[in-house]
């Protein structure tokens, strides 16, 4: 199907190209979505990339020491609940391992392919990496089940036990191999360690080294408290998460020492938009944050992909045009509640000039996924 897709936008231009600067004078949305007059173009490939899966079942608990945090998935009914040692995390239904059920809802949403990632509770950084790693290649295989069964589609993306530095880089170099996964999901933060520590360095140098893409989705927000209810961390937090991220990546210069990274971030990269000012200006009165870094961030976070599951046309049209031109793709956050239920519509809204749309509808996803290659 990739190969297909490639061939049905081979004039989009990948790789290190302006795919989608928009033009200055192309239509602005306003606030009742209509776009002054332009004629609304559906109907092209349309790449969802913030989707996520559990599997039906998990492994026997191996040990004591993960007991209390191990998942289980409890039935009753149609309706199936995630538990987490002996608490419930998250009622689901057959549309977070089901393909048949997945591609139906794709037909009717005009998706044409989901790239297919884990629930982020899933990446087990608080179990014992052993576990842990029980538990990633659980995830793994029916990620990779999915895929090898529905080619045209669905892609992977995995899990990997980052808080094991060393495992994860063995584990970065079977994505490909043994699961046919064309990158990886990564928290936000590992444990409350922040990305850009330098603990993580060897992985980022072997996903660059691999060519893996790596999505990072907010999880666990270290800003939470005890008193914040699940809701609270899922709308405020998660965006302040996510920006918090990217900027630890920024200020600590992993971006500028890795430069063929392909990595993306969820939720529009939260807050980071409204922190690049900021940023810059920290930059330059602090010389680079003590020498770490030579270029302005703003500038190096143009290369950074971001998704486009921010419910906003302005805000969409704002990180497309200014933030990361050509790196924004279309994300829902399929299959929970909060997800975006009509993307093509989202995009209508921004009033976007056919190659920026083409480019957020599948040629940020492509370049990406290094589809081309």
């Amino acid at each position: 199907m990739l190969r297909s897709i490639c061939w049905i936008v081979s004039g989009t231009r990948l790789h290190g190209e302006d795919l989608t600067a928009c033009s200055r004078d192309e239509p602005k949305p306003t606030p009742s979505g209509n776009c002054r007059g332009r004629l609304l173009v559906s109907g092209t490939v349309l790449i969802d990339v913030h989707t996520h899966v559990t599997p039906p079942e998990f492994p026997a608990c191996p040990d004591a020491a993960a007991a209390k945090r191990w998942p289980c998935m409890q039935c009753s009914g149609e309706q199936t609940t995630l538990f987490s040692g002996d608490k419930a995390f998250r009622v689901l239904d057959a549309r977070s391992w089901d393909a048949e059920r997945r591609i139906a809802d794709m037909a009717r949403s005009g998706v044409s392919m989901q790239l297919l990632s884990p629930m982020p509770e899933l990446l087990s950084y608080w179990l014992p990496s052993g576990a842990a790693s029980i538990v990633c290649d659980t995830v793994n295989d029916h990620i990779a089940e999915m895929v090898a069964g529905h080619p045209a589609y669905f892609r992977g993306v995995g899990a990997i036990p980052l808080q094991d530095v060393a495992e994860a880089v063995r584990a970065v170099k079977g994505l490909r191999s043994r699961y046919g996964l064309d990158g990886v999901e990564i928290g936000s933060n590992i444990n409350g360690k922040q990305l850009g520590d330098p603990e993580f360095e060897p992985f980022f140098a072997a996903a660059e080294s691999e060519g893996i893409a790596i999505f990072v989705h907010a999880i666990h927000p270290v800003a939470k408290v005890a008193d914040m209810s699940a809701q609270y961390v899922s709308v405020v937090l998660f965006p302040v998460e996510i920006a918090m991220a990217a900027a630890s990546l920024l200020m600590a210069g992993t971006l500028e020492r890795y430069p063929r990274l392909r990595i993306g971030f969820s939720h529009g990269a939260g807050a980071l938009p409204a922190m690049l000012g900021r940023l810059d200006q920290g930059w330059k009165r602090a010389d680079g944050f003590g020498g770490r870094i030579e270029i302005q961030p703003s500038v190096t976070a143009r290369s950074m992909f971001i998704d486009g599951n921010v419910y906003d046309p302005v805000l969409l049209r704002h990180l497309a045009c200014e933030v990361a031109p050509g790196r924004v793709f279309a994300g829902s956050d399929y299959p929970y509640k909060i997800m975006e239920e009509n993307i093509r519509g989202l995009i209508d809204r921004a009033c976007f000039s056919d190659e920026s749309r083409n480019s957020i509808e599948h040629g940020a996803a492509l370049a990406f996924l290094n589809a081309s290659a």
